[in-house]
């Protein structure tokens, strides 16, 4: 994504309306909330499972983490992918071991490279493979086990989402505050 093809630049915080400050709460800096705010009913519908797919998500967070990291480094995704770099250490990954889901390098454990696997089946051919699911099943429940395609799916959504509407990053000063404001791995 070329930094410069915002089309559709974040809001100002001044020009928020009263129902776009409380929609977006304590995220004001983050580009990505004040973009999907000049949407206010889809920001309603799509903030919601964003937190569901992670904050409240049954999965283990470095499970988790190396699903998103798969998805987003497949769709070639810039933003979330920034992000999520930094959710991934605060779920006790090391930069190695980023830099291995990321590319789905066969450094990994057997069962990491059994996400890996997922993501990349989701991403190419919209599905699970019988052999894959039945690696994921192993150690996951019915609901873990539609959660990895919902994750998947729903980082899928947020790479079209940024990369379409040319969400920028954040200044580097704005970004390390994130790190701090997170609550969640």
């Amino acid at each position: 994504m070329n930094p410069t093809s915002v089309r559709i630049p974040p809001l100002a915080p001044e020009a928020f309306t009263e129902e776009q400050r409380e929609l977006v709460g304590d995220w004001s800096s983050m580009n990505f909330t004040r973009v999907i705010v000049n949407h206010p009913p889809l920001f309603r519908v799509l903030l919601p499972l964003i937190a569901k797919l992670i904050p409240g998500s049954t999965l283990p967070p470095r499970d988790r983490e190396i699903l998103v990291l798969r998805t987003l480094t497949l769709c070639d995704e810039v933003y979330e992918l920034t992000h999520h770099v930094e959710i991934a250490r605060s779920a006790g990954m090391t930069d190695a071991e980023i830099e291995m889901a990321r590319s789905g390098a066969a450094g990994l454990a057997p069962f990491d490279r059994s996400l890996v696997r997922a993501a990349e089946e989701l991403a190419r051919d919209r599905r699970v493979s019988d052999a894959t699911w039945g690696d994921l099943a192993e150690r996951y429940s019915a609901v873990e086990l539609m959660e990895v395609v919902a994750l998947v799916g729903g980082y899928m959504l947020m790479a079209m989402i940024t990369k379409s509407y040319g969400v920028p990053l954040e200044d580097p000063e704005i970004f390390d505050s994130f790190v701090q404001q997170r609550e969640y791995t």
